[in-house]
């Protein structure tokens, strides 16, 4: 399983796209996904940075499954010297890269914690400071580091791990066989470390989706969005339901292909396997979203409904999404409706829940103007959510809807 995600793809190569939220995960699909580094690929290949942009290639980076250069570096800034060939056949090594920045240094205390963690199970992690010896050497921040560090202002070493589309800072992983396995953010070097120590990691898989993700990024460059669609295609063969190659797929075809029907028709083809997948649903409403096509949206909200009545608060959450969207783009009909159904499930987990529920049926009752069934409805909310934190809002807006009826009689 592969681990180099970088970042989100947020803005999908430059292009706006409306990211889809999903309840309880965040960004999970790109923490632990087959094919992670593809993401990487859609931003950079339309030059959209999400980190800091690795120095000007002098040399052609080693390839992943190769021997690990040795490290050429001015000085040692920090320990003694580190040889890798030393470590060959007795230890697992960890390349830490990173710059004198906000940014470069934003994993000080993780990537010290693994050292620590780590250091008991045969691992030796080295640091890379891209600033001159000087400079790395007087860092007020260096002793943080639990380990040997070097400066590497003259990207002797830099030039041979980071490839184009790595960010600082980065981190690499070369096995005890002195093999370089893996490079990406340090945020996700432990469980790739896990999968190491544990015999797990597939070196052979991670190559080829590698060179998958370098296919991807050169026809990005080019704007060769067919050539793209085929590749993703190809594994889709393979992977015909992995979230990411979905994802990716979607978002190529409604945003950079301009084809949001053809977006949408391969969603209906996913969504025919795997019917009680909420994403799929929730990107084709990015889908139609982004695309202007509102009058649409309520025919995938009744499949929502549909396939996911039984869940009451999923339901609530995305009406809530609903009524959060400007004026422009509001449609009430669909928030109204994902709140009634909420409101009519067969059940619920207690009567803190229900209570919830209720109070946002209330409100969507309340926007579509029917302040007095918002303030029946309101009134039962309330007396769900007795003894709960939630009463004293519960009363608050009974009292409001009473105002709001009160004031309108009062005006003619």
């Amino acid at each position: 399983m592969g681990h180099d995600c970088e970042r989100t793809f947020s803005a999908l190569c430059g292009v706006h796209f409306q990211m889809v939220q999903f309840t309880g995960e965040k960004n999970e699909m790109m923490k632990s996904g087959k094919f992670a580094a593809v993401f990487a690929a859609f931003a950079l290949g339309l030059g959209s940075a999400v980190h800091a942009a690795p120095p000007q290639q002098q040399t052609v980076a080693a390839a992943t499954g190769s021997v690990a250069p040795e490290l050429d570096v001015a000085a040692w800034a920090q320990g003694g010297e580190v040889r890798l060939s030393e470590l060959k056949g007795k230890k697992y090594a960890v390349l830490f890269f990173w710059t004198i920045s906000k940014q470069g240094t934003e994993n000080f205390a993780d990537v010290a914690k693994l050292a620590k963690e780590y250091e008991k199970k045969d691992v030796v992690f080295i640091g890379i400071g891209i600033d001159s010896a000087d400079a790395v050497k007087n860092f007020i921040r260096l002793k943080e580091l639990p380990f040997s560090v070097a400066a590497d202002d003259k990207l002797a070493s830099v030039n041979l791990y980071m490839r184009e589309r790595d960010r600082v800072p980065m981190a690499a992983v070369i096995g005890r066989d002195g093999l370089l396995y893996w490079r990406g953010q340090p945020q996700v070097l432990k469980p790739v470390l896990d999968e190491v120590l544990s015999g797990k990691f597939d070196l052979k898989g991670r190559i080829e989706r590698e060179n998958f993700s370098q296919s991807v990024m050169d026809a990005m460059k080019i704007k060769d969005y067919p050539t793209v669609l085929k590749l993703l295609d190809a594994e889709l063969g393979i992977y015909p339901d992995n979230m990411e190659l979905v994802s990716l797929k979607v978002r190529l075809l409604a945003s950079l292909m301009n084809k949001p029907e053809a977006a949408t028709a391969f969603l209906d083809e996913v969504i025919a396997r795997q019917p009680k997948n909420l994403k799929f649903y929730q990107m084709a409403v990015a889908v139609l979203k982004e695309a202007d096509r509102f009058n649409e949206l309520g025919a995938w909200f009744d499949r929502i409904i549909a396939n996911f009545g039984d869940q009451p608060v999923t339901l609530v959450k995305l009406a809530q999404e609903e009524m959060n969207q400007p004026v422009g783009e509001l449609r009430l009909e669909n928030a109204f409706k994902l709140c009634r159904a909420a409101y009519q499930a067969p059940k619920f987990k207690d009567n803190r829940e229900k209570g919830f529920i209720f109070g946002e049926y209330a409100r969507s009752l309340y926007y579509c103007g029917r302040p007095e069934k918002a303030l029946e409805v309101s009134k039962e909310a309330m007396v769900l959510l007795k003894d709960t934190p939630e009463f004293e809002k519960a009363k608050s807006y009974v009292i409001f809807y009473n105002t709001v009826l009160s004031l309108g009689r009062q005006i003619k």
